[in-house]
């Protein structure tokens, strides 16, 4: 894959008088985070209601009023601002900086042009890529990942997202996708359909938006105390496991066999010096991370020694570091 350069005929020169400023964006399904950088530091920082079945499109008023009102709080003039990073959860070309494909969110993505957009309102270059590899870059550059040359990154949250750093190069591929469906590896050959297509995808197996249908499934949850969560999500089942509700303990052990899978697959294929595990969930980390340390302890084939799990430094706002990371390198082979 080519080398995109800032004078790329998909996006405006930066020109001379280009400062030192990055707006990153991070959309995800129920927020969308909008940053304000300068030289690597997060120096404003706002958050949206995101509407992702109503589409990209009709939130990009929203999204430029936010970004009009960051510049002026903080005095920072639009001919300054370096460019966009935009980041999102779906399939993402990083040449073309374009969405290619979604999950049941923001489905007019595909048709909707960020670069003229970016163009048209700030006359800035936008910068677009996925947002687990925008959040490796993120942890790599500023977190967990500092000084490590082949990193794996896994957000654990409504979905389950990947990305692959090694030798220093993220892991693209010859249509984009190369590292980011690591949610999509099967775990189950006789499990759940998933929102993909498949059956018995990791995210099929363990994530929050399967988590309600996997308790009501098991065959004990009518005496379950987790019956009366009126929207049962992993805090809730982390804290009835900790009272010792069986159905809860059978299902959050189900849910970290089957993570555990997922990670110890990544670390067969793609042989990391660590990885880094973010998203929603790891609000728990203190009980998952040492679990799914021991089980890949157990079952991952690395004779050499033991891979590392830790956890992000910056599980909210890795995205927005990495976009500006991606804003100011041509790193794309």
């Amino acid at each position: 894959m080519r080398k995109p350069s800032h004078t790329d005929s998909n996006s405006p020169s930066l020109g001379g008088g280009r400062g030192e400023a990055i707006i990153a964006i991070d959309l995800g399904g129920t927020f969308i985070k909008i940053g304000l950088l300068k030289n690597g530091e997060l120096i404003d920082r706002k958050e949206i209601p995101a509407q992702a079945a109503s589409g990209l499109k009709s939130q990009l008023p929203e999204l430029e009023m936010v970004i009009d009102q960051i510049l002026k709080s903080n005095q920072v003039q639009k001919e300054t601002v370096r460019g966009i990073g935009f980041s999102f959860a779906g399939l993402v070309d990083p040449v073309a900086n374009r969405i290619l494909s979604t999950n049941q969110k923001y489905e007019d993505g595909p048709e909707t042009d960020l670069v003229g957009w970016a163009h048209e309102k700030w006359n800035w270059p936008l910068f677009a890529m996925n947002d687990a590899r925008m959040a490796l870059l993120g942890e790599w550059q500023h977190g967990a990942g500092q000084g490590c040359s082949d990193l794996v990154m896994v957000t654990l949250g409504t979905g389950i997202g990947s990305a692959v750093l090694i030798g220093g190069q993220l892991l693209i591929g010859k249509h984009f996708q190369a590292g980011n469906l690591g949610g999509h590896f099967v775990v189950n050959h006789k499990g759940s359909v998933c929102t993909c297509g498949n059956i018995g995808c990791v995210e099929a197996e363990a994530s929050t938006w399967r988590l309600p249908a996997l308790l009501k499934e098991h065959p004990e949850f009518p005496g379950s105390s987790m019956k009366n969560e009126e929207f049962p999500d992993f805090k809730a089942l982390f804290h009835h496991a900790g009272n010792n509700d069986q159905v809860a303990r059978e299902v959050l052990d189900h849910c970290l066999s089957a993570w555990a899978a997922g990670i110890i697959t990544m670390i067969h294929a793609f042989d990391p010096e660590i990885i880094i595990l973010s998203g929603g969930i790891m609000k728990s980390s203190a009980i998952i991370l040492p679990a799914l340390q021991e089980k890949v302890n157990q079952l991952a084939w690395t004779p050499w020694g033991k891979v590392k799990l830790v956890e992000a430094k910056f599980p909210d706002s890795a995205a927005l570091y990495g976009a500006d990371y991606l804003v100011r390198s041509s790193i794309i082979k």
